[in-house]
């Protein structure tokens, strides 16, 4: 029998890689590159998702690449947020000496909600306030082209 050697150790490790999303999130990155919310709605309940799904989890049809998209506006409903320390768009920085807010907001015209940081005093922030989206300046079709939400 050979002896094995494990020798552990600590440390980040760092993989960088590309993948495919989808044809259905591909409409949707393809939106954000335009500064647009591309969604696609349920042709049987009428239910509007951002992102966008392939089956409707309360009917559990397809919903086809080819019909039932809209496009909204860019700006919802705060429904809950948190404060945090851990920087979540900033992953490789982990833990942060400030806090961040994030936000869950509910697009307007859409049945779901997305979470972002806020860019809102605290003292300011009020679950149910409208928001808008706060664009990057140059757009390149990823989920950071969304930079956060901001009062509306």
């Amino acid at each position: 029998m050979s002896e094995k050697i494990i020798e552990k150790t600590r440390g980040l490790v760092k993989a960088d890689f590309n993948f495919w999303v989808g044809l259905y999130m591909d409409k949707f990155y393809d939106g954000l590159e335009q500064k647009k919310i591309v969604a696609n709605k349920c042709p049987e309940c009428g239910d509007v998702f951002v992102p966008p799904r392939k089956v409707c989890g309360k009917c559990k049809i397809k919903i086809s690449l080819d019909q039932n998209w809209v496009e909204l506006t860019d700006q919802g409903t705060l429904m809950n947020y948190t404060k945090t320390q851990y920087k979540v768009s900033d992953r490789r920085t982990r833990k942060s000496k400030s806090f961040q807010l994030i936000g869950m907001v509910n697009i307007d015209g859409s049945n779901t909600a997305i979470i972002y940081p806020l860019d809102i005093a605290p003292e300011e922030i009020e679950i149910g306030m409208k928001v808008k989206i706060k664009w990057t300046e140059q757009p390149k079709g990823a989920p950071s082209d969304i930079e956060g939400f901001i009062k509306a």
